[in-house]
């Protein structure tokens, strides 16, 4: 009994240090008003990019159908991270790219493409870190990319010098709930939820729930279960909610 006492509040400091600590991901970021500098205005955690590959080319879109020439990687992304590098001190932040296609083709078409733009990553105080989500290659081979982070999953059990290059823990809110944002979420959905991310928590990684619904009711929900990381199309609206609350 008394072991069980020591755990539950062990959690409940835990989950607490983790509600002050809150970050933004910025989902979607490139179907907002003004892609990237939406996120850094309001000084986002981190920011994501779905990247499909065509003719060699890296191009952002939410999927196949959305995809247009224009909207390279490189135009809504590492040109304007490398103006921003150009300025006085900004801050630290990680660009999560989002693979569509098969890994073993995208990778080197990216690797050629963040060469480029090297020094533009780590320059005047600001480091920028490129995690790679989508399809990723093996578990097990993760240590191989030296200029890369991977975003995990849960359940997985990653070697150490895997673990190493996991920057967090992400998953599908669905699948823990249809919870949709509205009335009372079920006790049973809350413990599913909380799980999953104490989990996570007890492999020293921070956690972030996708597709979960994008209201204040479900920001509070998450973070008062100790979710790390909220992921949101509304950067502005949650980053200013978090500051007042």
């Amino acid at each position: 009994m008394a072991k069980r006492i020591v755990v539950f509040f062990s959690l409940m400091i835990l989950s607490f240090m983790v509600q002050a600590q809150v970050k933004i991901h910025s989902h979607n970021d490139y179907t907002h008003p003004k892609p990237f500098y939406d996120a850094i205005e309001n000084k986002a955690f981190s920011i994501e990019a779905d990247v499909f590959l065509v003719k060699h080319t890296l191009i952002v879109a939410h999927s196949r159908k959305e995809i247009k020439g224009k909207n390279t990687l490189e135009k809504l992304y590492l040109k304007p991270i490398r103006a921003l590098s150009k300025k006085d001190k900004y801050y630290t932040f990680q660009l999560m790219i989002d693979f569509k296609d098969n890994f073993d083709l995208t990778y080197p078409v990216l690797l050629k493409a963040l060469k480029k733009y090297k020094n533009s990553f780590e320059k005047n105080g600001m480091k920028i870190s490129v995690v790679i989500s989508g399809n990723r290659p093996a578990d097990s081979t993760f240590h191989q990319y030296k200029e890369l982070f991977f975003d995990g999953l849960p359940n997985h059990q990653y070697p150490s010098e895997d673990l190493n290059k996991v920057v967090m823990i992400s998953d599908n809110f669905a699948t823990y709930s249809k919870w949709k944002g509205v009335g009372e979420i079920s006790d049973q959905d809350k413990e599913k939820l909380q799980k999953v991310i104490n989990d996570a928590h007890q492999i020293g990684k921070p956690f972030r729930f996708w597709n979960a619904p994008d209201y204040e009711a479900c920001w509070e929900l998450l973070c008062s279960l100790g979710a790390d990381i909220i992921n949101t199309d509304q950067v502005a609206t949650a980053t200013n909610y978090f500051k007042t609350n």
